[in-house]
């Protein structure tokens, strides 16, 4: 992962197979391809952190580009992917995973997809979860556990799965073996594992990835999916 002569410390791979969380390496770096033909490695990040996520304020379908620390993130990230061979870079649609995606320009094609799109928030778009408001947090987490609930103007958590799964699906016909990368969002990325590891709705909703985190998850016809998680040096209490 790192080339001749840099000194950075390397992040660790964890793996977690559906369940069990296991240790796959030392102090190497992501293998640089999937390995067997027939396989898809797909590195699932997020983009980089907002004004509106350092305030904690629901982003959802608002166009909210980078601050200098997901420009930093992002930059980052190419360094954590470093060396791999990536076929091919899609983002959602909004700016700040686009211009995630943008660092990497040069080295795949890169392309947007409304698909990858965070949940339209409707009624909640911009609402702050820092506990200014318990009432309407309260109201934002009760309808957000009903799927069908539209949130006045946004869209169902089913209907945001449907174009998740349409996404990955294209995304899956296009690639049937080789390296991706895709730029998502904390909801929409969701999503994403569950369609990949076919996860119950409410476990999905579960998975909570930090900016900075990336999964590599290796699709293969005839196997079980694998995941594995990149765990930087300064987040070792996560292995």
């Amino acid at each position: 992962m790192n080339g001749p002569g840099r000194k950075r410390a390397q992040p660790f791979l964890v793996g977690v197979p559906l369940g069990a969380l296991v240790a796959l390496g030392g102090c190497g770096g992501a293998p640089e391809r999937a390995g067997d033909a027939g396989t898809l490695r797909i590195y699932l990040a997020r983009h980089g952190q907002t004004d509106w996520n350092a305030a904690r304020r629901l982003q959802g379908g608002s166009d909210v580009p980078l601050n200098d620390t997901g420009r930093a993130q992002a930059q980052a990230l190419v360094v954590r992917l470093d060396g791999v061979t990536l076929d091919a870079i899609y983002s959602s649609a909004l700016t700040r995973s686009r211009e995630t995606a943008r660092v990497f320009e040069g080295r795949a094609p890169i392309e947007a997809l409304d698909g990858l799109n965070e949940r339209r928030m409707g009624k909640f778009e911009g609402v702050y979860l820092d506990g200014r408001d318990p009432e309407l947090e309260a109201e934002y987490r009760r309808r957000t556990a009903d799927p069908d609930d539209s949130l006045e103007g946004g869209e169902t958590t089913r209907e945001h799965l449907a174009r998740v799964r349409a996404s990955i699906e294209e995304i899956l016909r296009r690639h049937p073996s080789g390296t991706v990368l895709v730029v998502g969002h904390g909801g929409t990325n969701q999503l994403v594992l569950g369609v990949l590891l076919a996860l119950p709705l409410e476990d999905a909703e579960r998975i909570r990835q930090a900016n900075d985190e990336i999964y590599a998850i290796d699709v293969a016809a005839g196997r079980p999916p694998a995941l594995w998680k990149l765990v930087p040096p300064e987040r070792l209490e996560e292995l």
